[in-house]
């Protein structure tokens, strides 16, 4: 057996299963790590993270490399096993024929599985375990190899892209570090899963990126909530308004809520001279208000109002009517969830905006027809189809094609949702049975 063969073949081996970790260490390895490492002074990081700015030259040094060791195996090592077994088996007086189709066919199963098992598999694995480490230390020898051979890899590499372009795709020197609002929400989910991400901390981050979703007027109290005052309220007027309601921020308008002059705080009664408490009205008190889009995002919605050092915002449509109000403690909790300040114990909260949740006598969950379809997945677990609506009572009136009555029922895949109670035309309670949906199309009743 020619032993000179054989070592040449376990060293292929090796270096087949040095490119193969190679590559998909440099795929799996957080960018983000390596380029903290890199950071902190560490050397291999800085030539583990050039090779992932430039990842198309890379696998193209990789497939180059286990194509090279590949062909050295089968051309080396398989020769040296089957002659191997040729001696040994012709001391077994069979045919010569036998003798040579038995060694090879022995050989080359031989040398294809550990090519496969230890050449391929075990490296894969050992990569993927741990990305970050086998970068780390694979990173300097393969990128020598690179540089060495780096003219012909790259006319290589230059012609699979033409090839790419031919099929109308732009090849991409490196891997996407940018992920959207999605994917870190599976990451999010993944990482909580895996014990990496406490409770807390999985839904800060779960209502930090759903934000990304929603606008003004998914997050606003709709037109007919507003609490207001007229810009002739005396003082003893908007004390009692305040009293009444328990808002400390009232919306100042001027013969119409359409037309707001400002925005004025309860705290700015107690400065106003007792003896001028008749002559004194709402519009002298009132601030600028500050006015956004129903479009606008509640994440920039949420910074604008940080910025402008203000505490609801009037939400206007396309038209310039006014269609809801904003307010700063709304967006807060959407992002930390709900919470309670001194205005909430005294504050009348109006139906369409209270997030409690009961259960019913018959079983069934009464929610807030306000609730957005993806609070009522979240809170209840029943998720609507998608749709142009931004609330359950949207997707009801959708379904039904009319301005629902109590009573009537909607199916959806999932449950079955049942106008619980109305006030006038609005819809202010959902009952919802889970599970007890047959798969109807929105828009039956029964």
């Amino acid at each position: 057996m020619n032993i000179t063969a054989l070592l040449v073949g376990v060293a292929l081996l090796l270096a087949n299963g040095l490119f193969v970790a190679a590559e998909f260490a440099l795929l799996a390895a957080r960018r983000t790590r390596v380029e903290q490492l890199a950071a902190e002074g560490d050397r291999r990081a800085r030539h583990a993270l050039a090779g992932i700015r430039e990842l198309s030259l890379m696998m193209a040094g990789a497939q180059l490399g286990i194509t090279m060791a590949s062909l050295g195996l089968g051309a080396v090592a398989e020769p040296a096993v089957a002659d191997g077994l040729e001696a040994v088996l012709g001391r077994l007086q069979l045919p010569e024929a036998a003798v040579h189709a038995v060694a090879f066919t022995i050989a080359l199963s031989l040398v294809v599985f550990l090519h496969m098992v230890v050449g391929e598999m075990a490296p894969k694995s050992l990569a993927i375990s741990d990305p970050e480490r086998a970068a780390l230390r694979l990173a300097v020898p393969f990128r020598a190899f690179v540089t060495i051979l780096r003219p012909f890899i790259a006319a290589l590499n230059a012609m699979a892209n033409g090839v790419v372009r031919l099929l109308g795709v732009e090849p991409q020197q490196e891997l996407a570090a940018a992920h959207g609002a999605g994917d870190l929400l599976m990451l999010v989910r993944e990482s909580a899963e895996r014990g990496t991400l406490a409770g807390e901390q999985q839904g800060l981050l779960q209502r930090a990126l759903d934000l990304s979703g929603l606008d003004a007027e998914a997050a606003m109290v709709p037109r007919r909530d507003i609490v207001a005052v007229a810009a002739d309220a005396s003082v003893d007027d908007i004390e009692l308004v305040a009293s009444t309601t328990g808002r400390s921020r009232l919306p100042v308008f001027d013969g119409e809520l359409d037309r707001v002059v400002g925005v004025l705080h309860v705290k700015d009664l107690l400065r106003v001279d007792p003896d001028g408490r008749t002559t004194v009205s709402a519009r002298s008190l009132a601030r600028p208000a500050f006015i956004t889009v129903e479009s606008r995002p509640i994440e920039d919605l949420m910074l604008d109002m940080r910025q402008a050092r203000a505490h609801i915002a009037v939400v206007v449509d396309e038209y310039g009517s006014v269609s809801g109000l904003v307010a700063l403690e709304d967006l807060i909790e959407e992002l930390i969830g709900d919470f309670e300040d001194e205005t909430d114990a005294r504050a009348r909260l109006t139906p369409s905006r209270r997030k409690t949740i009961r259960r019913r006598a018959d079983g069934a969950l009464v929610v807030p027809a306000a609730l957005r379809p993806d609070e009522l997945e979240e809170r209840v677990g029943v998720r609507l189809p998608e749709g142009e609506y931004e609330t359950v009572a949207g997707f009801l009136i959708m379904s039904l094609e009319r301005v629902p009555d109590e009573g009537d029922v909607v199916e959806t895949d999932g449950a079955r949702l049942e106008v619980a109670r109305m006030d006038g035309p609005r819809v202010v309670e959902i009952a919802v049975h889970p599970g007890r949906a047959t798969a109807t199309p929105p828009g039956r009743t029964g």
